[in-house]
């Protein structure tokens, strides 16, 4: 198959031009040639704060009929998306595919940021399928997985869960710790919850956790069920570094010994449960 390249189109005899327009073009060029990118019409209101969308319109159709900027193309989305490119830089079928990844990057943006701000809780990556039944379940994944490189949805972000399930998040909206919290709780392995939020703690703060945290609706773990779960958590051989320390107020507990000493997670019980308290 012969390879197919962008026309490149010589610039140098645009002569006494409207600077709008020039200011266009150069706007439009560079995110064609440097960040590789069409540019959405809306886009240009930064340039030109002034003036009132219409007269960025008109400016517009008068630079792409007035034949002084040949290279400048306009693309219209299939959601009636307008999209401006340099035929220079990007071939008119790359356009077209930009323009789809466009409107897949803005849909998957819109749900992720509202189910991290509304509804507190992550996007299954999996459950984009739903969202975009036009698109491939493979190549939903490579769209959100290219978001990444746009400057535009920096705030998206994945995690993966226990299980090896993905998920994504707004970072605008929700803490990376918080959505790892989440992601563990999704998997429904109440042990594997308990013993990754302590080991956390232990190496973050570091600080032992308080059993108490886990009786928090957000674990979905019933109260009567924690001193069971967590004296069989115990026995088992893939949480060997948990331990239990109890305080002299009785309050329980747990610290990860990979990253905390015995007798710091005792000294740092006590203090959290007696010594601040005589110690305002």
């Amino acid at each position: 198959m012969t390879e197919t390249t962008a026309p490149v189109l010589d610039h140098t005899e645009e002569r006494a031009v409207d600077p709008i327009h020039t200011a266009i073009a150069e706007k439009i060029r560079a995110d064609s040639e440097h960040r590789a990118r069409i540019t959405p019409v809306e886009d240009l209101a930064a340039l030109f704060p002034e003036m009132t969308p219409e007269q960025i319109v008109t400016h517009l159709a008068d630079l792409v009929q007035g034949g002084n900027f040949k290279d400048v193309q306009v693309l219209i989305a299939a959601n009636g998306t307008a999209y401006l490119y340099s035929a220079s830089f990007i071939a008119p079928e790359a356009a077209h595919e930009k323009s789809i990844a466009e409107q897949v990057w803005g849909k998957i943006a819109d749900k992720v940021r509202e189910d991290s701000e509304k509804s507190i809780c992550l996007t299954p990556l999996q459950a984009l399928a739903e969202l975009l039944p036009d698109v491939p379940a493979e190549r939903t994944e490579e769209y959100a997985i290219a978001m990444a490189d746009d400057a535009r949805y920096q705030d998206i972000r994945q995690v993966i869960g226990p299980t090896g399930i993905a998920y994504l998040f707004s970072e605008a909206h929700m803490t990376a710790n918080y959505a790892t919290l989440l992601a563990r709780i999704e998997a429904k392995d109440p042990f594997t919850t308990i013993a990754e939020t302590v080991r956390e703690e232990s190496r973050v703060y570091p600080r032992p956790t308080k059993v108490e945290l886990f009786y928090e609706p957000l674990f979905q773990i019933e109260q009567c069920q924690m001193e069971p779960l967590i004296a069989n958590m115990l026995r088992r051989q893939e949480y060997h570094d948990i331990r239990k320390v109890v305080a002299s107020t009785g309050a329980i507990y747990l610290y990860s010994d990979h990253y905390l000493k015995p007798g710091q997670a005792e000294y740092w019980v006590e203090w959290e449960e007696v010594g601040r308290a005589q110690n305002p």
